[in-house]
């Protein structure tokens, strides 16, 4: 083992699970395509388009629930992951080991920019790195950004469907109670469009896992210099993601 090799390693630790549940670690597998969410509406919704069911071997059961199903006659896999970037991290790591290979992340995310409103998509091109996680995996100086093959399907996807979206980056932080105005300028300053709290890390690690990995979410809150908007409960925050979420299951379906 060299300095910089894991002494605990994703595999590590589902061949424990497998060994708990008394199962050969081959069977403890995931499809190659994963959908990743947050909300448990919007797992709700994209469990019901799949038809999913859950995984009997998944060791976090309903707290961390993962189904697998079908759209389009292609198998999927989809997960409510926990927010922040070391917790998703942790679970798409293990996601990953067991088979997911293309895998889209959909979440909701804060507009920076004036122009963006409640219920408006993003479409990611790359994520600032303001948390910890992205550099256990890749240095300082790497831009993490999403996959543009899948990036550039879900926008012909959102134009063939003619919804609206945007295009670009996000800054992700770990530090939400810490995303001061010195900060809020300077990143919407530089064009940066929202804010989350883990596509950095999923670019960080899909690069160093050599998979591939992009990012589409929601606005559902503005910061603003005179302060915060929350906006999570509309309605038309909750629509405009399950029309994402749809859009995006047709992308992994062609992908």
């Amino acid at each position: 083992m060299t300095e910089d090799q894991a002494i605990i390693t994703p595999l590590d630790f589902v061949r424990y699970v497998a060994e708990n549940r008394k199962i050969p670690v081959d069977n403890a597998k995931v499809p190659q395509r994963l959908l990743m969410t947050y909300q448990r509406s919007a797992y709700n919704y994209a469990k019901e388009l799949i038809k999913g069911k859950p995984l009997d071997w998944w060791t976090y059961g309903e707290v961390q629930p993962f189904c697998v199903g079908q759209f389009n006659g292609v198998e999927i896999g989809l997960g409510r992951f926990w927010v922040g970037a070391p917790a998703a991290v942790m679970t798409l790591e293990e996601a990953i080991v067991c088979g997911a290979k293309i895998i889209f992340e959909v979440g909701l995310s804060g507009g920076l920019q004036n122009f963006l409103k409640p219920s408006n998509i993003v479409v990611m091109t790359e994520a600032i790195r303001d948390e910890g996680t992205s550099y256990h995996y890749l240095p300082p100086e790497v831009k993490v950004e999403s996959s543009a093959r899948l990036r550039e399907k879900l926008v012909r996807n959102l134009n063939d469907k003619n919804i609206e979206h945007s295009v670009g980056s996000v800054w992700s932080t770990d530090g939400v109670y810490r995303e001061t105005r010195s900060k809020f300028q300077k990143f919407k300053n530089a064009g940066v469009l929202c804010a989350d709290m883990e596509t950095s890390a999923i670019f960080a690690v899909a690069e160093y896992r050599h998979v591939e990995a992009a990012s589409a979410q929601v606005i559902s809150d503005i910061l603003s210099e005179t302060g915060w908007l929350q906006a999570w409960d509309h309605k038309s925050v909750r629509e405009k993601s399950e029309a994402l979420l749809r859009a995006v299951l047709e992308v992994l379906s062609e992908s």
